[in-house]
């Protein structure tokens, strides 16, 4: 049977009758932000698992509150806001490198339609330990280039077309997604993934420096999967506090966030961290009922190793 429609006050009988007590801003944050995003989005830390698989229904551990609930989910919510801040600083990081590296390596206007200006078949495996087709990889890569080049009506991009009868590299990837970039990098010369990792590096201030002087190209393709990853979840509203991507689902947010460090500048970085820290801090402090699950996710730990980084820096 489907799910029938419950008004906001059997929304919260319904709640009540699992074990989860009434509170005063309930019926409003119901209202505003919808049962199936705060309950069906952040219930799972507050059930009792025997006792709802056994029920087959919901049943809530005692003393469990709906801001309990609620308050985990803005919590995540202005996680997702700081995090992706920081993503789209990383995207543009990432983006302008490869682009110039390009445009720089391959000077004929529509260089980047012509599988001579990628990589080959063995170059890619040698980086690409995954179990993308290189030949898929790189058509579906220079299909969405041209696409973008003919179709795309954009102001910047029309422009080009129209006034120059091309549209250059460094041009067209303002059009493209982050994951269209990851796609690139990926199908990069060795030589130019290496260049890459150097521009970032020089970009970022990083250059030189003993901790993060020296940006290694499986380093950086393994980061811009997982920053990509972490950029949709939170473009999507998806929850971040408890996502692991990868191949593995083996990164969550803690280990994200040291990849993430490669693309800011140390300014951007360490206030970064101190957000991130202080935010944590203030959940913990206030929601005593949902401080174990942040343990759990091993988020003490996480904030022990930024604390000492933003004493040393």
């Amino acid at each position: 049977m489907g799910k029938p429609f419950l008004t906001i006050e059997e929304q919260i009988e319904l709640l009540e009758r699992r074990g989860v007590s009434r509170t005063e801003g309930e019926r409003c944050a119901l209202m505003r932000e919808g049962y199936y995003s705060i309950i069906n989005g952040y219930k799972e830390p507050f059930l009792e698992p025997v006792v709802t698989k056994d029920d087959l229904s919901d049943r809530y551990k005692a003393g469990t509150s709906f801001d309990d609930i609620f308050a985990l989910f803005t919590f995540d919510r202005s996680l997702r806001a700081l995090t992706f801040r920081n993503l789209i600083k990383a995207e543009a990081t990432a983006r302008t490198a490869i682009a110039y590296t390009f445009a720089s390596a391959h000077r004929g206007q529509d260089a980047y339609l012509l599988q001579e200006s990628y990589c080959s078949e063995q170059e890619y495996l040698e980086y690409n330990r995954s179990n993308n087709s290189y030949a898929d990889e790189l058509s579906g890569l220079t299909s969405i280039l041209k696409k973008t080049r003919d179709k795309n009506d954009s102001d910047f991009i029309s422009h080009y077309r129209n006034a120059h009868g091309s549209v250059p590299i460094w041009v067209l990837c303002n059009a493209l997604t982050f994951g269209n970039i990851q796609h690139f990098f990926n199908l990069m010369k060795p030589n130019e993934k290496a260049s890459v990792c150097k521009m970032i590096a020089e970009s970022t201030g990083r250059k030189g420096s003993k901790l993060l002087g020296y940006f290694d190209v499986d380093e950086a393709r393994i980061s811009l999967e997982v920053l990509v990853k972490f950029r949709n979840l939170c473009a999507h509203d998806e929850r971040l506090y408890c996502a692991h991507v990868g191949a593995r689902k083996n990164v969550g947010y803690s280990k994200m966030i040291w990849m993430l460090e490669r693309f800011l500048t140390e300014e951007e970085f360490y206030g970064f961290l101190r957000d991130v820290t202080n935010l944590v801090k203030n959940y913990l402090e206030v929601n005593a009922a949902g401080a174990h699950l942040l343990d759990d996710l091993g988020f003490p730990d996480m904030l022990s190793k930024m604390q000492q980084r933003i004493n040393a820096h």
